[in-house]
């Protein structure tokens, strides 16, 4: 079995409170990637960034 690393996007759309930095709130995410395939293990994962595209 190869170790592979790949860079995954997504896109969040979220209604937050006010009074809460938009980085308190991604620091807390719970996100899960599962192989559905059974082929693979997925040993790590973590957000390695993030930008804010629209805040109303």
């Amino acid at each position: 079995m190869r170790k592979v690393t790949i860079k995954l996007e997504m896109r969040v759309v979220m209604s937050v409170d006010e009074d809460i930095e938009i980085s308190e709130v991604v620091n807390e995410l719970d996100y899960q990637v599962n192989d559905t395939t059974t082929a693979a293990d997925i040993l790590d994962t973590e957000i390695t960034g993030y930008e804010i595209v629209d805040s109303v």
